[in-house]
């Protein structure tokens, strides 16, 4: 089913669309959300949508609306990935505008756009890998629950909640940990090229940043508001204005009945967070490793 495209603001011919990443970033189909109105995934719905954009002849630029704390490593890394590849195909500027939060992973895509555009009032910021995990074991013994798995070595079930970690598995767990967090450090090094990397590497160690330290520290290039992203798009290097085009059409894809008359009615994909049981070991996924802020 083809969606409706819907109209924010403007009037012209010449279009930005506005393309929401919210909550938890992953491949995980959950259900229904405003663009499909059935199962989807923030992976599958980014991806759909800018597969609809790149056909479009009047599209002049993107934002990213993003409110999330971040997701999958996997998930976040593609997404980055598509968005880029679509800047190069289609020759038109992203900037990505934050709202309450982009941590982590959120932030990781972010590093696709030509801008960033924090709200006053946004936390972002979070650079850094997380696995998370707890042991059980204790308490399972203090009731006669055994473990019986059977495995064919002894790091099989590495990350199992059921039995202590070893030195030498934490320290494999740890080198993972740490190869993911140098890709995420280069991505964010490549972004921010104007913040040295001394001072990047000090900031880069998993804490979060209101707008306004943000934009101290370089981490993200203004604040405002839906208005100023639009203003601040349409002078991005490689916004191409057709000639009497002053006013676009600020739009977004949808196959909701309802039609949203402001910016702030536009949502995305946000699947339910993960339960407590879910995130400590104990859901269909046991290991994951996060590029999410989850305090």
């Amino acid at each position: 089913m083809v969606p409706v495209e819907k109209t924010v603001s403007g009037r012209d011919k010449d279009k930005i669309l506005v393309l929401p990443i919210e909550g938890i970033i992953s491949d995980d189909s959950r259900e229904g959300n405003i663009f499909t109105g059935e199962k989807d995934s923030v992976l599958s719905s980014v991806k759909l949508q800018l597969s609809y954009a790149m056909e479009d002849p009047n599209l002049r630029a993107v934002i990213l609306k993003i409110n999330s704390p971040g997701g999958t490593v996997t998930a976040s890394d593609i997404i980055y990935r598509e968005i880029l590849e679509f800047k190069k195909k289609k020759h038109v500027p992203v900037l990505a505008l934050f709202m309450d939060t982009a941590a982590s992973g959120a932030y990781y895509i972010s590093m696709s756009s030509d801008y960033l555009l924090a709200h006053p009032t946004t936390v972002t910021g979070s650079i850094g890998v997380i696995m998370q995990g707890i042991n059980v074991k204790e308490g399972l013994d203090k009731i006669g629950i055994k473990d019986q798995s059977i495995r064919s070595g002894e790091n099989k079930a590495v990350g199992s909640p059921l039995e202590e970690l070893t030195s030498e598995q934490r320290k494999l767990l740890q080198g993972i940990v740490d190869n993911l967090y140098d890709r995420f450090f280069e991505v964010v090094k490549t972004g921010r090229q104007k913040v040295k990397e001394g001072d990047l590497k000090k900031l880069a160690d998993g804490r979060i940043f209101t707008a306004s330290q943000a934009m101290k520290h370089g981490l993200v290039d203004g604040i405002g508001y839906f208005e100023d992203a639009v203003t601040v798009t349409m002078r991005l290097p490689g916004y191409k204005m057709t000639p009497g085009n002053a006013n676009p059409r600020v739009v977004f894809y949808s196959h909701a009945k309802e039609k949203p008359e402001t910016f702030y009615h536009i949502q995305g994909f946000s699947p339910e967070s993960p339960t407590l049981l879910e995130r400590v070991g104990f859901g269909a996924n046991r290991v994951r490793f996060l590029y999410m802020f989850s305090p």
